[in-house]
């Protein structure tokens, strides 16, 4: 402690001893003057001049670091604003892909209702359930700026969980058919393979997109066509009466032939009744012949697609022309015996690819397989006249 005290004038002497008294000399005018600068008048103006240097240090300081502060705060606002400017890029992008998004959707309907029409009429069809999650902390972002993101998300979604099920339920009618065309006694293949050279007028979906719904609506597309294809020949097939009223007088298959008396091919099935009876379609279709067709007589022909054409012959007058549209049940003609004929009948032959069958067996079938065709018809718009 004492030491200390010993020290402490010491120092200061040593630093008084830095500012000794000065006298300054100056003649000036013959006269000489005398200026004394003591000691302490020196260590005032240190001390003042110190006290500025060092005042204008820190604020010199506080200024730089006001600076520092200001340009930090500018690149963080910088930084700010790029980033805003990069999320409006973003929300106008996903937005712009959004619109995207919603004219898929609206065009993946569209299509979705019209097959849905084509092939099952009027339907009411509820939204299912569905989860949408967004992809990655930018997809988050955005998607909070698009709520209906999530909400399209869902509806392709639903879309997808409807095509799949709506293809099922095609596969399995096409099945059904198919097992309606073998009750027929025909093969479902070969007529298939006839059929599409028919009128098939398939839904094309039109879109090229990639993704889960575009291959489902592709695969529901083809499972539509082959069904139309299916429906198409087991509509070609002729199933109705010819004639609403009279009893069949001569078979398919070998007969005495009732001019030559000798045994002969009879190519139909002959059915007696009267003179100007009704005679009707057997089955939808077009009328490709309205005439006189050599021992015929009066002959008409309808081509129902597939390869199928039925010929009804030895009329007493023609209620067709050629090129009409018929439907199962329509009046076309009247029964008579012209041509090569012994008395008043119809002569009713059935020809697939030119070739003559049995038309009983078509005539004849199951009330199932016949409740199968009538449904088909009714989907393709061609109405249903049995008689």
């Amino acid at each position: 402690m004492s030491r200390n005290l010993k020290e402490g004038p010491s120092l200061w002497s040593r630093f008084k001893g830095l500012f000794p008294d000065h006298e300054l000399h100056i003649r000036s005018g013959g006269k000489l003057r005398f200026f004394r600068i003591s000691s302490k008048l020196q260590i005032r103006v240190v001390s003042i001049a110190a006290l500025g240097a060092f005042t204008w240090l820190a604020v010199t300081l506080v200024m730089v670091g006001l600076q520092v502060k200001g340009a930090s705060d500018r690149i963080a606002l910088d930084q700010r604003e790029q980033h805003v400017i990069q999320t409006e890029a973003r929300v106008a992008e996903y937005r712009g892909s959004v619109e995207d998004q919603v004219a898929r959707v609206e065009q993946r309907q569209a299509v979705l209702d019209a097959l849905v029409r084509r092939h099952f009429g009027n339907l009411d069809i509820e939204d299912g359930d569905a989860a949408a999650t967004e992809d990655g902390a930018d997809a988050d972002e955005t998607g909070a700026a698009i709520p209906e993101a999530a909400a399209l998300q869902a509806l392709e979604q639903h879309q997808v969980a409807f095509a799949r099920a709506l293809r099922g339920a095609v596969e399995a009618r096409t099945r059904q058919t198919a097992e309606a065309i073998r009750g027929f006694g025909f093969d479902p293949r070969a007529m298939s393979r006839q059929a599409q050279g028919g009128p098939l007028q398939p839904v094309h979906t039109a879109i090229t997109e990639n993704g889960a719904i575009d291959s489902e609506i592709a695969d529901l597309e083809i499972a539509l066509n082959r069904l139309a294809v299916m429906e198409l020949s087991l509509r070609a097939i002729p199933s109705a009466q010819p004639t609403a009223y009279g009893s069949m007088s001569s078979p398919f298959g070998l007969r005495r032939d009732p001019f030559t008396r000798g045994r002969a091919m009879h190519n139909g099935i002959d059915f007696r009744g009267t003179t100007g009876q009704g005679i009707l379609a057997t089955g939808p279709g077009r009328v490709s012949f309205a005439g006189w067709k050599g021992g015929y007589g009066r002959c008409i022909e309808i081509d129902h697609g597939a390869g199928v054409v039925t010929r009804y012959a030895h009329l007493s007058g023609i209620d067709v022309e050629v090129g009409q549209e018929v439907s199962r049940g329509n009046r076309i003609g009247r029964m008579g015996s012209s041509g090569r004929s012994t008395a008043t009948h119809l002569h009713y032959e059935v020809r697939i690819n030119g070739r003559a069958v049995n038309p009983r067996p078509l005539l004849e079938a199951d009330r199932d397989v016949l409740e199968i065709q009538s449904v088909a018809e009714r989907r393709n718009g061609d109405p249903v006249e049995r008689g």
